[in-house]
């Protein structure tokens, strides 16, 4: 599954969803590849090196970031806390549609995060769920703070 986050979780860090990425993209390159291999192989070169990029990439969602980890040899780990998270957006094309395989677009506060996903509308919504119950318990740790700061403030009083 997703070894490189796997090995990397935090304390109490669960994955929540692991994006499903589109293999469609790759057939573009696949065709210009083979088709015009007769070009010193540069097409046919392109190909497999998208391959293979596909091949060693993460799309990771969980309980407290999203990790999109890509390269063999260059590695690139991308970690966003879910409270960094701007904007989440999916533009389906028609094909698409037909193949199921949207671009998710994730704005972030560093930066903005582009894959071609399949399922990009269940990843986003488990991306906002995920966000919302991130906030929900970073209130209630909060409010439970507070609450025990009163206690032990009126403790003192009573003293």
């Amino acid at each position: 599954m997703s070894r490189y986050v796997e090995n990397h979780l935090y304390d109490n860090e669960l994955i929540v969803e692991v994006a499903r990425r589109d293999r469609w993209a790759l057939v573009g390159k696949w065709i210009l590849g083979i088709l015009f291999c007769w070009l010193l192989l540069i097409p046919l070169i392109i190909a497999i090196v998208a391959s293979v990029k596909y091949a060693h990439t993460e799309f990771i969602l969980t309980n407290k970031r999203l990790v999109r980890k890509s390269g063999v040899i260059h590695r690139r780990a991308f970690d966003v806390p879910l409270n960094k998270i701007l904007n989440v957006y999916v533009e389906t094309t028609f094909w698409g549609r037909v193949f199921n395989a949207n671009t998710i677009r994730i704005t972030t506060a560093v930066g903005v995060i582009v894959d071609k996903v399949r399922d990009a509308d269940k990843f986003k919504g488990a991306i906002l769920n995920q966000i919302d119950m991130f906030e929900e318990d970073r209130l209630a740790r909060q409010a439970s703070w507070t609450a025990q700061a009163m206690a032990e403030n009126a403790k003192k009083k009573n003293k």
